[in-house]
This record gives C-alpha cells, sequence and structure tokens, in this order.
C-alpha cells in the first residue's frame, strides 16, 4: 500500500507519456492510412507497373518484424542518408511503415467488396474514376474497412512500445524508469498495464458504436434509394 501511495507523485509523468503514446500511434497511423490507400489504389490498377511494387512493400514491411524496422531507420537510414534521425521520428517511420502495410489490404478488400456491377454502372452514367471512389465505392467500402482498421490502430498503439528501445521516453519507458527510480516493484507496471487496456479498449467500443452507426447509415440509404 505504501509503495501505491508513493507512486502518485510520478502520475502527472504517466499521463504525459500516456500523451506521447497516444500521439505517436495516432500520427503513425494517420500516415500508415494515407500510404495504405495510395498502395491499395496501386494494387487495385490492373497496371504490374504500379501492383507489383505496392505488392512488394506490402510483403517485405508485413513479414520483417517491427523491432527491426525500428532499427533499420534508427540505426541504419543516417548510414545511407547521411543525417540523424531522432527516436520520435524512427519510430513514427517504422510505425507508419507496418501500419501502411497493413492497411494497404484492408482498403484494397474494401474496394473489391464493391462489386463490379457497380463499378460498370457508374462509369456508364458519365463519373470519372475519383468520381466513383468518391460517390459509390468509398462509402460502402468503409463498411469493411472500419472494424480491421479499430484493430490495427491497437495493434500499433502497443506496438509503440518498443520506441522506448531506441530512447524515446513513452508510457512503457516512463513506467520502467519509475519503477528504477522507485527502488524496483510491479505496481507502476501494473498501472502502466491498466492504462493501455483502457485506451484500448475505449477505442475498441468508439470503432463498434462507429460501425454500428455506419451500418444503420448505410441501410438507410439502401431502403430509400436515394443513392
Amino acid at each position: 500500500m505504501h509503495e501505491t501511495y508513493g507512486l502518485l507523485e510520478y502520475m502527472p509523468s504517466v499521463f504525459r507519456a500516456l500523451g506521447l503514446t497516444i500521439w505517436l500511434s495516432w500520427l503513425s497511423l494517420i500516415i500508415g492510412a494515407v500510404g495504405g490507400l495510395v498502395l491499395a489504389l496501386m494494387r487495385t490498377s490492373g497496371w504490374r507497373v504500379l501492383s507489383v511494387p505496392a505488392l512488394l512493400y506490402v510483403e517485405i514491411f508485413r513479414s520483417i518484424p517491427i523491432l527491426i524496422i525500428l532499427f533499420f531507420f534508427f540505426y541504419g537510414a543516417p548510414l545511407v542518408l547521411g543525417i540523424n534521425v531522432s527516436a520520435f521520428a524512427a519510430a513514427t517511420a517504422a510505425l507508419s511503415a507496418h501500419a501502411s502495410a497493413l492497411m494497404t489490404e484492408v482498403i484494397r478488400a474494401g474496394i473489391e467488396s464493391v462489386g463490379r456491377g457497380q463499378w460498370e454502372a457508374a462509369q456508364s452514367s458519365g463519373m470519372t474514376y475519383g468520381q466513383v471512389m468518391r460517390h459509390v465505392v468509398g462509402p460502402q467500402s468503409m463498411q469493411v474497412i472500419l472494424p480491421p482498421s479499430v484493430n490495427i490502430y491497437i495493434m500499433i498503439l502497443k506496438e509503440s512500445s518498443i520506441a522506448s528501445i531506441i530512447g524515446y521516453v513513452e508510457l512503457t519507458a516512463t513506467g520502467l524508469l519509475i519503477r528504477e527510480a522507485h527502488g524496483g516493484g510491479f505496481a507502476i507496471l501494473g498501472i502502466i498495464a491498466i492504462l493501455y487496456f483502457i485506451v484500448c479498449y475505449a477505442i475498441s467500443l468508439a470503432g463498434g458504436a462507429l460501425e454500428r452507426r455506419m451500418k444503420i447509415a448505410g441501410s438507410g440509404l439502401h431502403m430509400d434509394g436515394t443513392r
């Protein structure tokens, strides 16, 4: 009990570190989603000059452990490019590369879930490729894309803990530093674990609520026939 009370003075640092963890994972997911969208469009383009490089990228960054990717960006990139890479930049690049590979397959599955008949009907009505993607494919594919995207974000959030290995002080690193300063013990690690659980569970609940809302909206559109 005394150990737990003694940890209260460290809680502001813990919550600041939690904010850094959420920021790192969210930024990585956004970059990964944008990259995944581009790569998914390349994969579904039908042009081998675009689809093959996209496929290679996906297979490489899905197959290599995230820790190796992190070391490559933190230790390898400075040697190759001759520039200094901060721990935050390396962690963001590694997580974004992994996220983009995962998001590519999710977005590709969403695009391909829309029947070819709807593509052909939209194009025959005079829509451009961009208009078809925006008004026909996009709204329908989101119902397929959203659930696994939530899982990917939770995965990236947990994977962000590896940034502590290269010196980025996020939530896990903060917990370990507090443990050392406090003379050992596992109470702080329990607190860190609880915070991870709360954040991940909240993300899961929010994703589920958004998914149900999108299904209701989608069924409404089909019933009234306005789109």
